[in-house]
């Protein structure tokens, strides 16, 4: 019962909120502003990331008392939603994103040192001073995906779409691990992104901006972390690679792209995944359509292999 009064408190509460940000944002020319590696054609308000966010954590806040554990990550999801703020306002240069990103990634891995060390003893006993790496990896993880679903945000609703189906996937996989408090996060922020979906799906009237794709990747990478510590099998580290197969080939599609071509990594361009097929011909809406039926199917192979 919990699980449903959080998920219906978040997404009335981003309902509401989203279609007045919209009109805000245009107002304040809060928008993201049409150019030669966009493919919108007019100024769309950039907000979505403040209604997610709201709505996320009015869900939490309303029914119970957070626990340690949904409070770390609420405050470290915060530090990644407020640096997307000032992101969207005055475009940070990717590398000192990177660095600001780390802290709240190493918020989430400090606050779970049991948890890493009971994993890197039983799972990773026999890699001696190796299992060490394990912390390098864990930030790695947290801020490339982080990172991945903000740079997939390229047609209206994708992020979005790609994030609720991730979102779900790790639900029912914590179901059996008994982890109440990570599931009522996952219930929030796909109860939040649900209702910003039907303002955001084409033709987008707001969209998520860095704010809303980043504070998204962050919890994903969280969730996803935190999920294979628990699960005590080593070869379960694949699983959320799996659940997140689609952003993450991507990004590192586009650093192999750019480094082959001596661009700098951090360069963005219309050479994304989305953007060559609508390169041949496809239409936004079903360029979409198809790349959330891919995640579909790649969550559901996770689900089975868990199963297996």
């Amino acid at each position: 019962m919990q699980y449903l009064e959080v998920g219906i408190i978040a997404f009335l509460v981003s309902y509401i909120l989203t279609p007045y940000l919209a009109k805000v944002g245009k107002k304040q020319n809060m928008v993201d502003v049409p150019n030669q590696r966009k493919i919108h054609e007019k100024a769309i308000p950039n907000l979505g990331g403040v209604a997610i966010f709201f709505g996320f954590l009015m869900g939490l806040l309303l029914v119970g008392q957070m626990d340690e554990e949904i409070k770390i990550l609420v405050a470290a999801g915060t530090i990644i939603f407020l640096l997307g703020m000032v992101d969207d306002i005055v475009d940070l240069s990717p590398k000192n994103k990177f660095l600001i990103q780390m802290m709240p990634a190493l918020i989430v891995i400090v606050s779970h040192q049991s948890l890493i060390k009971n994993f890197a003893e039983n799972q990773l006993k026999s890699w001696g001073i190796l299992s060490y790496l394990i912390y390098p990896v864990l930030i790695l993880w947290i801020v490339g995906v982080t990172n991945s679903i903000n740079l997939i945000d390229g047609l209206d609703g994708l992020a979005c779409g790609i994030s609720i189906l991730g979102f779900v996937t790790f639900f029912i996989l914590g179901i059996p691990q008994g982890s109440q408090s990570l599931n009522l996060v996952i219930v929030a922020l796909a109860g939040s992104m649900l209702a910003f979906l039907r303002f955001n799906f084409f033709p987008a009237k707001i969209f998520l901006g860095d704010s809303g794709s980043t504070f998204s990747g962050f919890m994903l990478a969280s969730l996803g972390a935190l999920w294979v510590l628990r699960s005590k099998n080593l070869s379960f580290v694949f699983i959320p690679v799996l659940i997140l197969f689609l952003p993450i080939f991507d990004t590192l599609f586009a650093i192999y792209r750019r480094s082959r071509s001596h661009q700098p990594i951090f360069q963005a361009d219309k050479q994304h995944l989305h953007h060559r097929l609508l390169n041949r011909g496809i239409s936004h809406k079903n360029v979409v359509l198809f790349l959330w039926a891919i995640s579909t199917v790649t969550c559901l192979i996770a689900l089975i292999l868990i199963r297996m």
